[in-house]
């Protein structure tokens, strides 16, 4: 899970505080894999990628999570450290349609690459195959490796007392579903049955299972893995600011007891050194100065256009009907191509900077006031299509609302367009940052369909005709925001799906 990061910079700390016998006594007691890594930095001087990952394995916990063999990454985040000081963490979402590279396994049997969900590479080939899936993602090297299991996470939450959460009221209706039994469910985001999550809203003390259950909940959460990303992220904010602000490093009985904990809990690769941990923890003091940009790759629910089977976005693997979220090359060429990497299928050369909405194209000239726009809503986040049209209303678009989209699972925003339509649908996509843009030659005209990764609505910067606009320009006095909902629109809020630079709080703050 997320929360390792702290612990990773507490180790350190006290290695510096301790001298050599610190250093061996966490090197002695860590988790070591042979993933065949580079020894050392691969990716060029002053740079490096860690691999940071949260499993499912229910490993020593006697059943407790379910009996479920194996494991998967519930939590895998890309940390790149570049050379000028600052850090890009990126989010890969446990359900995305990637292609997983061929591998031999243990018995020396070779697979064949294929198109699966992101979490099952490491469930079938191993870290080893999670790093490879990785590499050929975003054509970054991954130079180190750190892991985590659930029962690692539990025991160092418990190690400093628990730490306190801050739950948003929902106006969301409850999840209904069908669990893997097919037992008929109900989940809201402060009670989940599947989680074991309770509590809330507002801030509350969770110990370690509570804890596990809050980072780990997906069902009953308005805005699904998107919330869940972003409960993750408060709680390494509020986990860092009660180690490094309470009495656990000056307590010689405590640190003891963190330390033991936290390096029992961690699995490295062979080549990654508590002098390369250091490094990390050094970057990581950036969470309470805003030097570390905290991003998601965005994803959508596929549409039948794309393969899906039903109006729900599953479509069949492996036999059966799943629940899938595809992304587009090029939102992800966006956020790795300033980073060194590459994006196999992008169309585009990512210029445009990390986390950067889609520019106008060269020559587009379309204003607002030119521009006739459907609205859907694509996400559970009620009332969210009136008000967003409500915003580009103000703006000056021409904007119409249709209701709810076929499917109320998609995560980024997505401007489709008909043919002849694709400066006015640029320009909407300039006024709705963090949103991709797509053409269909069965649309007539532009349709934005809204994904629980809303945020707000800006000014678009239209190009003069020889240049292409702002690509994800700043709010502008006035803009519209998630928050300006009208009364009976849902509380929003939802955390973006591409993020600029961040830092978690002093005091929690609330998540759904």
């Amino acid at each position: 899970m997320l929360a390792f990061l702290s612990f990773v910079s507490c180790c350190v700390l006290l290695v510096t505080v301790g001298g050599w016998a610190a250093y061996s006594f966490i090197n002695g007691k860590v988790n070591r894999i042979d993933l065949g890594l580079s020894d050392g930095s691969s990716s060029g001087v002053g740079v490096a990628n860690y691999l940071l990952v949260g499993t499912d394995s229910r490993a020593g916990t006697g059943g407790e999570y379910g009996d479920v063999e194996g494991q998967r990454s519930d939590t895998t985040i890309l940390a790149h450290l570049s050379k000028d000081g600052t850090t890009t963490m990126i989010s890969f979402p446990r359900d995305m349609y990637v292609t997983i590279p061929e591998y031999t396994d243990t018995n020396g049997k070779r697979h064949a690459s294929t198109k699966d969900k992101f979490n099952a590479a490491i469930s079938s080939g191993g870290p080893s195959l999670l790093v490879k899936t990785i590499e050929s993602l975003t054509g970054m090297q991954v130079d180190h490796y750190i892991s985590m299991d659930l029962q690692g996470f539990k025991k160092i939450t418990d190690a400093i007392g628990g730490v306190e959460v801050c739950i948003k009221p929902s106006n969301a209706p409850p999840q209904r579903f069908q669990d893997d039994n097919g037992r008929w469910r109900v989940s809201t985001n402060t009670n989940d049955p599947m989680s074991g999550f309770h509590g809330g809203p507002g801030t509350i003390q969770v110990d370690g299972d509570q804890a596990l259950a809050f980072v780990r909940q997906r069902h009953g959460l308005p805005a699904g893995d998107t919330d869940r990303i972003s409960r993750q992220q408060q709680f390494i904010g509020a986990m860092f600011h009660k180690i490094m602000n309470g009495d656990t490093l000056t307590n010689p009985i405590k640190a003891e007891r963190l330390v033991s904990t936290a390096a029992g809990a961690l699995t490295l690769d062979e080549h990654t050194t508590i002098a390369d941990l250091r490094g990390l923890a050094t970057r990581i003091k950036g969470l309470t100065s805003g030097g570390i940009r905290m991003q998601t790759v965005p994803t959508h629910a596929p549409t039948r256009a794309e393969g899906a089977v039903d109006d729900m976005g599953d479509i069949r693997l492996h036999g059966t009907r799943a629940s899938v979220q595809f992304y587009r090359p090029d939102d992800l060429l966006r956020i790795v191509n300033p980073l060194g990497g590459r994006v196999e299928g992008a169309t585009t050369s990512g210029d445009a900077g990390a986390g950067a909405g889609p520019s106008l194209a060269p020559g587009a000239t379309a204003a607002p006031s030119q521009v006739r726009v459907t609205v859907y809503n694509g996400s559970s986040r009620s009332g969210l299509a009136s008000q967003v049209t409500a915003a580009l209303t103000r703006k000056g678009f021409h904007a119409r609302n249709a209701g709810n989209a076929s499917a109320l699972t998609h995560v980024t925003s997505r401007v489709i367009y008909g043919p002849g339509q694709e400066a006015e649908a640029r320009t909407v996509a300039a006024a709705v940052p963090g949103s991709s843009v797509l053409a269909d030659s069965s649309v007539t005209g532009v349709q934005l369909v809204l994904g629980s990764g809303f945020t707000e609505v800006v000014t678009p910067a239209v190009s003069s005709g020889t240049g292409t606009s702002s690509a994800n320009p700043a709010p502008a006095a006035g803009g519209t925001t998630a928050g300006d909902a009208t009364a009976g629109d849902a509380t929003a809020g939802a955390t973006p799906a591409v993020q600029g630079p961040t830092a978690p709080p002093e005091a929690p703050t609330c998540t759904y």
